[in-house]
């Protein structure tokens, strides 16, 4: 059963063998111009030692500026493993009608789709993790004029999160190619439930580890100085590297207060009579397009009533230690998802014999 899988598939493994083999030799190129590049700045040196290293880091991210486009296309890979190849595995043999010579002979349906799942999950899997380790490495030196691992589509193509991606498409449609026993629906159901299991993890991913946090005063005469700006604008900024999520801020007796237009809205709450005035711009020549003038009526009046007053801003973050523990808690959800899916496909392709 073993020599029959690698016979039906070869050709597959074979274009997968040369796909990991040139994404991973252009990663070593890349991680190596980025190490170079990097040391040439003297980029590592001034992170450790907590120097501004604002310069170093625009001239690194604009050398690689191509990167983020070639990240974002490889987190697509495991959509198209599972659409082309999983796909079609049981669902070709149905179209075919090859399932009745392949399930009368002396292998079980059980047997010749658990040797099937077993074979090409492993193979691509180890060929996942190896990318995904080889991605850390090579994404290493940029990490910081990037904003970070947490940055999406880095997360993504990183660590163990891309084995467990691969392996989600892969159940997905596996599972469709059993139960509809079409290539192209099952084609089409595996991008549909794919993407329903995929996209949701962003907006809860922050959630999978707990988030640590700093609370900073800040003076009102501050914030006065900066009426079109943001709370987060105000406080230190955390490590290039930790995934910031959000700023609360409190007034001195710890009530919480608005922040839908920024840190006007903040002197509004103390200031009701605080206006922001818009006016058209006085711009020369026919290239200077259209301008706006922004003033701010009673700003003065303002400065004079929460001059001695502070808020508290509580800065919440993920911080870069966290990566790790977070792709394991996340990989650990789709490994779940992977076992019931392949569950459903061999209960599946044993329960519903060959017509």
């Amino acid at each position: 059963m073993i020599w029959t899988t690698w016979r039906q598939h070869r050709a597959e493994l074979t274009v997968g063998a040369f796909i990991v083999a040139a994404i991973g030799a252009a990663m070593i190129v890349v991680g190596n111009t980025a190490r170079s590049r990097a040391n040439g700045l003297s980029l590592p040196a001034c992170m450790r030692a907590r120097r501004d290293c604002s310069a170093a880091l625009e001239s690194l991210h604009r050398d690689f500026h191509s990167i983020p486009p070639f990240t974002g296309a490889l987190v697509a890979i495991p959509l198209l493993a599972g659409m082309f190849w999983a796909a079609p595995i049981i669902s070709r043999e149905y179209e075919a009608g090859t399932h009745r010579l392949a399930w009368t002979q002396s292998i079980s349906p059980l047997r010749w789709i658990t040797v099937k799942i077993a074979l090409i999950f492993s193979a691509i899997a180890a060929a996942a993790l190896l990318l995904g380790l080889l991605a850390t490495w090579t994404l290493d030196p940029l990490t910081a004029a990037f904003g970070g691992r947490y940055n999406s589509t880095w997360y993504d193509v990183q660590g163990l999160v891309p084995v467990a991606c691969i392996l989600v498409a892969l159940a997905v449609g596996v599972a469709a190619s059993a139960i509809i026993r079409r290539t192209i629906p099952a084609m089409a159901v595996t991008l549909v439930v794919y993407a329903a299991l995929r996209i949701p993890i962003h907006w809860i991913r922050w959630r999978f580890a707990p988030l640590a946090s700093h609370t900073f005063a800040v003076a009102l005469t501050d914030v006065s100085r900066m009426p079109e700006g943001s709370p987060q604008d105000l406080v230190p900024a955390v490590a290039s590297t930790d995934w910031v999520h959000g700023v609360t801020v409190t007034d001195a007796a710890g009530h919480a207060l608005p922040t839908g237009n920024g840190n006007l809205s903040i002197l509004q709450h103390y200031c009701p009579k605080l206006q922001e005035i818009r006016a058209p711009g006085s711009g020369t020549g026919a290239s200077s397009g259209t301008t706006t003038e922004i003033h701010f009526q009673n700003m003065d009046a303002c400065r004079a009533t929460v001059n001695n007053l502070s808020i508290r801003e509580k800065l919440s973050y993920q911080p870069a230690s966290h990566f790790w523990f977070m792709q394991t808690v996340e990989s650990a959800l789709f490994l779940v998802v992977v076992g019931l899916l392949v569950a459903a496909t061999l209960y599946a392709v044993t329960r519903r014999r060959p017509t």
